[in-house]
């Protein structure tokens, strides 16, 4: 009895088994799937991002204009190394910024170590007024030195302070200090206080979105900025308090491993929900150092909420000296209704100069990290001001003392995306602009010029294809400086335009203001990158869901690419409201924003990226189309789009189809799995926000979901975008990865999904990072372990050694 219980055991066992190990192969699983060999793996590292950016050369040269005048310095890259190289732009004439023989040469000397002139020691240089000496820092020092290169004075460089916002004319210098502002003098250090009633609880500070807490307790991060700016005449002080008097705290993340202490250190701060986050978030004032006075700034109706305060320290609209007024951008906290207000900077009372509202959000620039396209034109008494409200993203042009609307600066069904610049006494607006073109790609950036009393705009870039235009601010969103790329000549008399495609290298040219091609500066050198055997990616456009919009986006294959074999394919997505995300010039599908792809594709897939409704840069229909469904990210555009790319596709699999995504790609990739588990059959989802009522209370929640409690025509808009109440549905392969010190996105997220696929009874898999952040997603474990389970879920297989280089 016992062998014979023994015995129908065992076999019961192995049945089971062998059930387990069929489902090991996925379906659809071909022959043709060749075992994975070392050489396929080191193929793929040819293209991990830190290899591959040494592969182009001269893909974006940043014009860094000398004062003065109207020439600029690049750093031109070489086999070998880089040499700096100055233009005049009038001309196109270029030389060498220096000897930088002779200069390697005293270098060597000065720092008592060989100095290659291919690898010279520093990444930046300063010319002197005269222009016959360039300054730099190296090995702690700051170097002035001749430019033959055969005499430098060098002293200790005096290192900057991060967190301070110096004045206009550079005697003065604000920072934060106990919750108070603080003034410094530059050139004694004397400090003193300019104001004196902050608290923890209430300071003068602005943390919106602040992500470096543990990295800055660390020494890894710099200090942010203190939140405040000045004015141009050097007198006025405009400040952000952060109201946090009743805000719970909670230990926001956790260092569990730090590197310092023995015992974990949890970051206990106020931490605001939608749910009880303060009516009034924030509260601007203004300092007048002629009399000390503080006074509060009135927001009138809707108040600074959202983006509202960060645009008051961005520095636009702007200043009015002469009227004695400060132009501010207003918002309600859904951002539902935005609005322009002039402040009296003598006692920060407020006029309305005009508001518009919406069923949905609006914003100042169709990519949400830019700058606001609202400026003062004060020698005219005019505003320029963005709107959607034609249904496409347009310039208007409002008289300032009345708030009246003087034209519609530009019209059509295209987009502007970016003023560029504001000529006031020509009476020119440069812009980006995409979709004007007819037959071009819509996402292309294309720099116009037009006259602000309307009519149609110049195209000054005509090359059919992307123009690297963006305007980051100088301070980031993050609380840190960031370093904006000016394209335009101070005089505004020539721009520098690097453009390329997908499939076209960048090409960097000089032209007039006027359009005028002055002459070339260089062409990427992609020589290195082609040995490879790589091809461009393909452009893929297809029609939405709903069949009304056209969709773009790419498709990357192996560079052994056999169009006989049938190929799984893996798409990478972002899908969020805030920014669009597929490629579009030469270099956007290899380095960061494609992150691993080609490299993941060298293992056998077919890797596609693509922008549906429900993102920027489009028509206000095309962006709040999905907002209010159940698939409020239209991720049944990605569905039609990679279908109707396999329709004339035979190679690919689409019984095998991955999905993967990083922040809101890792919420997007989750929730892709449990609205189409037919489509979708594995995902790894990083860093992904999973439950909005959760994360703290700012802009990227309220502006695209809503103020909890207000429940619209379709019910609570957090009840119905979080991913958690759709955990039952999940039916395929799911992997959640996370960094345990993300501060954009903190490791709760994660723990909030897992536990409600344990309670649906769900497996997946977790995968934690100790001392990782938000960009986690880029870590070489996680990249190995983002390759391998596509390879055994959508391939069958294992990898034959890991996919990502092991860390040092």
């Amino acid at each position: 009895m016992i062998e014979t219980y023994i015995r129908r055991a065992l076999v019961t066992i192995l049945l089971v088994l062998g059930t387990t190990w069929a489902t090991v192969v996925p379906v659809g699983a071909t022959e043709q799937d060749a075992a994975l060999t070392r050489a396929d793996v080191e193929r793929a590292s040819l293209f991990y991002p830190a290899n591959v950016r040494k592969l182009v050369r001269n893909a974006a040269p940043v014009p860094n204009w000398i004062a003065g005048g109207d020439r600029f310095w690049y750093r031109h890259e070489f086999d070998g190394g880089f040499r700096f190289v100055t233009v005049d732009a009038a001309t196109g004439d270029a030389e060498p910024s220096f000897d930088h023989q002779a200069m390697a040469a005293t270098l060597s000397r000065e720092l008592d170590q060989e100095v290659s002139p291919k690898q010279l020691p520093f990444a930046s240089i300063t010319y002197s007024q005269d222009m016959r000496g360039v300054s730099f820092t190296s090995g702690g020092r700051l170097f002035e030195c001749n430019r033959a290169g055969t005499s430098c004075k060098g002293r200790s460089d005096p290192a900057s302070d991060p967190a301070i916002v110096v004045s206009p004319d550079g005697k003065s210098a604000l920072l934060t200090r106990d919750s108070n502002l603080w003034l410094r003098d530059m050139a004694t250090g004397a400090e003193r206080p300019l104001t004196t009633d902050g608290t923890a609880q209430f300071p003068y500070q602005y943390t919106a979105f602040k992500t470096t807490y543990v990295e800055e307790r660390r020494g890894q991060a710099k200090p942010t900025y203190a939140g405040a700016t000045w004015s141009p005449d050097g007198r006025y002080v405009l400040a952000i308090r952060t109201d946090r008097r009743g805000v719970k705290t909670a230990p926001y993340v956790v260092e569990y491993l730090a590197p310092d202490s023995p015992r974990p250190i949890a970051h206990q701060i106020a931490m605001p929900t939608p749910a009880d986050a303060p009516e009034i978030p924030y509260a601007l004032v203004l300092i007048d150092l002629e009399d000390g006075g503080v006074v509060p700034v009135d927001g009138g109706a809707l108040g600074f909420n959202d983006y509202a305060p960060y645009w008051a320290i961005v520095g636009e609209p702007g200043w009015d000296i002469a009227d004695s007024e400060l132009y501010l951008a207003t918002s309600t906290r859904d951002s539902r209704a935005l609005g322009l207000v002039a402040i009296d900077l003598d006692n920060g009372t407020s006029r309305t100069v005009l508001e518009e509202r919406a069923d949905q959000f609006l914003n100042l620039n169709p990519f949400d990290y830019h700058v606001p396209n609202v400026r003062l034109l004060a020698a005219r008494d005019e505003i320029l001001w963005w709107s959607q409200r034609s249904g496409w993203g347009h310039l208007y042009r409002y008289d300032a003392p009345t708030g009246a609307l003087k034209n519609a600066v530009t019209t059509g069904e295209w987009a502007v995306f970016d003023i560029v610049r504001v000529d006031e006494a020509a009476g020119f607006v440069y812009f980006t602009a995409g979709g004007k073109e007819a037959g071009r790609n819509p996402y292309y950036r294309h720099l116009y010029r037009v006259a602000l009393d309307g009519g149609n705009p110049t195209l000054l870039t005509p090359e059919d294809a992307d123009h690297s235009y963006t305007n980051f601010p100088a301070r980031g969103l993050n609380g840190h400086w960031d370093t904006p790329v000016e394209r335009f000549s101070p005089s505004g008399r020539y721009f520098v335009d690097t453009h390329s495609t997908i499939a076209r290298p960048p090409t960097t040219v000089v032209r007039g203001a006027d359009g005028t091609l002055i002459a070339k500066i260089v062409d990427a050198d992609v020589s290195a990158l082609l040995a490879t055997g790589w091809t461009p990616p393909e452009r893929i456009v297809a029609k939405s869901a709903d069949g009304k919009h056209d969709i773009y986006g790419v498709l990357i294959k192996p560079t052994n690419f056999v169009a006989a074999k049938r190929y799984p394919v893996i798409e990478q997505i972002y899908a969020g409201p805030q920014v669009s995300f597929a490629p579009q010039g030469f270099t956007d599908a290899l380095g960061a924003r494609a992150a691993y792809m080609q490299a993941l594709a060298e293992l056998g897939f077919v890797i596609v990226v693509q922008d549906g409704r429900g993102t920027p840069r489009r028509s206000r229909d095309f962006h709040m189309a999905p907002m209010q469904d159940e698939d409020s990210i239209a991720l049944g555009d990605h569905v039609a789009g990679i279908r109707a790319a396999a329709s004339s596709r035979p190679y690919m699999d689409l019984d095998r189809v991955g999905i993967t995504g990083i922040s809101f790609g890792g919420y997007a990739s989750a929730r892709a799995m449990f609205l189409f588990p037919e489509f979708y059959k594995a995902a790894v989802s990083i860093a992904g926000p999973h439950d909005y009522r959760t994360m703290i209370s700012s802009i990227s929640v309220e502006r695209f979901f809503g103020v909890p409690g207000e429940k619209g025509a379709d019910g609570d808009a957090y009840a119905r975008v979080d991913n958690l109440h759709l955990a039952d549905r999940l039916k395929g392969k799911l992997m959640l990865v996370a960094g345990d010190i993300d501060q954009n996105v903190p490791f709760n997220q994660t723990v909030a999904l897992s536990d409600a696929l344990i309670k649906a009874g769900k497996e997946f898999d977790l995968v934690l990072v100790p001392n990782a952040a938000h960009d986690v997603g880029y870590h070489p474990y996680v990249a190995q372990r983002l390759a391998g389970y596509f390879l055994r879920h959508l391939k069958g297989q294992e990898p034959p050694v890991p996919f990502a280089q092991t860390l040092k």
